[in-house]
């Protein structure tokens, strides 16, 4: 992708992606849907933090470690979900509009389009990590919960991780013709890694009797055979065992699962400028 890049007129391309990641980043800096969801994950980990400290007083705990990693993981999870939603619309909700088309007639091509939503959606996560920062920051103040020494290593792998979701939902929103195919197609997606997680979770806490022929028992082994193949899809289990992985200090770990979702990143961005050049601009 970086040949393609330095390919033509880089300093019109590059001119390009500046402006739709501006045009993007305004959008939704100045929309109310950001601001939501940055006070219901604020909500609940709040909510979070305050049964921590219910529990903290009722034990008769003088320290509690790990009290900000549930929070973090929560706030986390509500900020790609909606990054998510707002990347697998924006293509397709600007090709039904006719936008994409208008666009294509000046200087922008199917790269700069696709680095400059991008761009636009990972600017606007950093925005969301700068005040989560800063409410966690006051919330350690007003707990007396400390932060992790390691929680640098979460942010970061949090950055990527987030990359990993916005990449995988342009590629969907690229190849839908329209804004209802593409949320259809993430919710749909989104839905069956939670069932096989959750699922096998349920089925697990299920005692099963007999060995053999019990449904039961093979219905437990598939989910478990499943949850294996989702643990290396859903970034959401990458960002769980990241952050295991560095509660652990196994750093090893930890390099794997970013090199892979650094490696997913680019896969479904140039999967994504592929697909527009070979699906075109127009509905």
């Amino acid at each position: 992708m970086t040949e393609m890049l330095l390919n033509g007129n880089s300093r019109a391309r590059w001119r390009a992606v500046r402006l739709i990641q501006q045009r993007e980043l305004r959008t939704m800096l100045f929309g109310f849907g950001l601001y939501v969801v940055i006070a219901l994950g604020l909500m609940a980990a709040i909510l979070l933090l305050r049964n921590y400290l219910n529990f903290v007083q009722e034990s008769g705990l003088l320290v509690m470690s790990g009290a900000f990693n549930f929070p973090l993981f929560a706030v986390i999870f509500l900020a790609a979900i909606y990054l998510a939603v707002s990347s697998v619309t924006t293509i397709a909700r600007e090709r039904d509009q006719g936008t994409m088309e208008v666009l294509f007639y000046g200087p922008v091509d199917s790269i700069s389009y696709v680095l400059g939503k991008y761009l636009a959606q990972m600017a606007t996560y950093l925005f969301m990590l700068l005040v989560f920062a800063l409410c966690f920051g006051l919330f350690a103040g007003l707990t007396n919960f400390s932060f992790p020494g390691n929680v640098g290593w979460v942010v970061l792998l949090s950055i990527l991780v987030v990359s990993d979701v916005v990449a995988f939902s342009i590629f969907l929103s690229a190849q839908s013709s329209s804004v209802r195919t593409a949320l259809l197609l993430f919710l749909s997606i989104l839905l069956g890694l939670m069932l096989i997680q959750f699922g096998r979770e349920i089925l697990s806490a299920i005692p099963v009797t007999g060995r053999y022929y019990n449904p039961m028992l093979f219905m437990q082994n598939v989910l478990v055979n499943l949850n294996s193949v989702a643990r290396w899809v859903s970034p959401f289990s990458y960002l769980m065992q990241g952050m295991e992985a560095v509660r652990r200090g196994s750093m090893d770990v930890y390099a794997l699962l970013a090199a892979t979702s650094v490696l997913f990143s680019l896969l479904f961005l140039g999967l994504s400028v592929v697909l527009l050049e070979r699906k075109g601009v127009r509905r």
